[in-house]
């Protein structure tokens, strides 16, 4: 995964998150994401009660479940997916509950290059070394997702483990309203983590937002919710495809400058 990332390429990077089984999900939307600028994309698996989603999101999962998403449906779509690099999130939590080997044995299968489990760190920090290790038996890459308050010396700890990334969640929830703070945060973690990159999300949905972000050090952006409401709107003429590119290629342009 690190061939996208900083370190190997000059350029930031622009990730999409959208949730898997979603019926406003599919090819051709994927397509248009890919073509108008998306380097990689985050594939969420739909639950009825996620811990840290907003509305948006929340709603996606229903239309999911609601369209008869399984998990096997799933990682069928996702290694049917022509895509350079894509990553699973989903909690930790529900993992265990399939068997955290066998479900990162289904991750490796479908394709994709790493796992995000945002509770991992939160609620089972016990198990971070097991979650280290599966992913070298599976060749899969370790991803961190943390916040700002989380304790120095382990934010510092999780970058010398070399991650593809480190996930910086902004606010407490998806889709919500940035505060003047983030960039005071973004400048703190950077500076923590060193060389590693480090990824932002979480409420980001203007190219403006996105530029604050990677004055302040950040490696580039998740967009989520924005997306999912956009591609969540009933009609799908030609204006809709137009106003997809052209929302992907501000937010791309608003990293690169």
């Amino acid at each position: 995964m690190h061939d996208f990332l900083p370190g190997t390429s000059k350029e930031r990077v622009l990730m999409v998150y959208l949730t898997a089984g979603d019926p406003c999900v599919n090819g051709n939307i994927i397509n248009i994401l890919s073509e108008s600028g998306v380097d990689a994309f985050e594939f969420g698996i739909p639950m009825a009660k996620p811990k840290y989603d907003g509305l948006v999101i929340k709603a996606s999962y229903r239309r999911a479940l609601e369209n008869g998403a399984t998990l096997e449906k799933i990682f069928q779509f996702m290694r049917d997916l022509n895509l350079d690099h894509k990553i699973i999130f989903t909690y930790f939590d529900y993992a265990k509950n399939i068997g955290i080997e066998k479900f990162m044995s289904y991750v490796q299968n479908a394709g994709a290059e790493g796992v995000l489990f945002p509770d991992l760190l939160i609620d089972y920090l016990d198990e971070l070394d097991k979650y280290i290790e599966i992913c070298k038996q599976c060749s899969l890459e370790p991803i961190f997702f943390i916040t700002s308050s989380f304790p120095h010396n382990l934010i510092i700890k999780l970058a010398r483990l070399k991650p593809a990334f480190i996930y910086l969640g902004l606010m407490a929830s998806t889709g919500t309203l940035l505060p003047i703070t983030i960039s005071r945060n973004i400048r703190i973690i950077r500076g923590l983590i060193g060389d590693t990159p480090l990824l932002v999300g979480f409420a980001i949905s203007k190219p403006s937002q996105i530029m604050d972000c990677v004055r302040a050090g950040a490696d580039g952006v998740i967009i989520g919710s924005a997306i999912i409401r956009l591609i969540s709107q009933e009609e799908r003429g030609s204006a809709f495809r137009e106003n997809l590119r052209n929302y992907i290629i501000s937010l791309k342009r608003a990293l690169e400058a």
